[in-house]
């Protein structure tokens, strides 16, 4: 490969530093990306409301990717530029599924700029101003478009969720998740399809740039189909255990600016 044409990153645990900071040499990457016309595309599970980290970077591409794909925003204006909401009905019917099979499971609703949670749900982002409070179809109809489910529990860690969720969830949904530092285990839902892979590909659709020139970096595995679907695909040292035996190149870890020294070296 010679330069990229276009590099994608995960945002959490990957791009930011442990301290969940942007590193002097990783601004320095995308400095240098800007600086060589290669657009610095942010993919990220984060919601569009937590995306003031990036503030200080405006060499970066205007369009950030959020919510696992499920909806791209500008970044300067946090405007909504695509979403992708799943059908109310399927998530409706899939949360009554399971909760008996992972008992103590709470659920949130994410939309494009906000979010809503059943009042026992252990979500931080419960504590943050303009949250919704109710049962799920109280929020779906105080929410409208809803872009992600998310299924919370505080005593079991989301690979476990996510393996006891997966024979429910089944096609109707694509089911995923991160490890999370906070005291809960947390699965994200979004739309069949819909995912930081298929939104990635539009972006670069619209950008007339191919799969093969592009170059991706992550660590969790909503990153997955990213890095699969990217030319060449890195994962970080810190990686999640499915990423690291998934065949894909490693690179240093977050706390050592993995992504940002790679970046460097590969624009030479």
């Amino acid at each position: 490969m010679t330069h990229p044409r276009l590099i994608a990153t995960d945002l959490d645990g990957t791009f930011l530093d442990p301290n969940g900071e942007v590193s002097p040499v990783n601004a320095s990457a995308v400095l240098r990306a800007a600086e060589l016309g290669v657009p610095f595309v942010v993919a990220t599970g984060r919601p569009s409301r937590w995306l003031g980290v990036l503030d200080q970077l405006s060499s970066a591409h205007p369009q950030v990717i959020v919510s696992n794909g499920a909806a791209v925003v500008e970044l300067a204006s946090r405007k909504v530029l695509h979403e992708f909401p799943l059908p109310a009905e399927v998530a409706l019917a899939v949360a009554d599924e399971l909760r008996p099979v992972i008992p103590g499971i709470s659920f949130g609703f994410e939309t494009g700029t906000g979010f809503g949670c059943e009042p026992d749900s252990p979500s931080r982002q419960r504590n943050e101003p303009g949250h919704h409070l109710g049962t799920l179809p109280e929020l779906v109809g105080s929410l409208g478009k809803v872009i992600k489910l998310l299924g919370f529990h505080t005593e079991l860690p989301s690979d476990t969720m996510t393996s006891m969720a997966a024979p429910v969830v089944g096609e109707r949904l694509t089911l995923t998740h991160a490890a999370t530092s906070h005291p809960y285990g947390m699965i994200e839902l979004t739309a069949i399809g819909v995912s930081k892979a298929t939104t990635l590909a539009l972006l670069c659709a619209e950008l007339g740039i191919d799969p093969a020139d592009v170059i991706a970096f992550g660590d969790m595995p909503n990153d997955l189909d990213m890095l699969r679907w990217a030319g060449r695909g890195y994962v970080v040292a810190n990686g999640h255990p499915s990423l690291k035996q998934a065949g894909l190149q490693e690179v240093a870890g977050n706390d050592a600016d993995g992504v940002g020294a790679t970046i460097l070296e590969l624009l030479r």
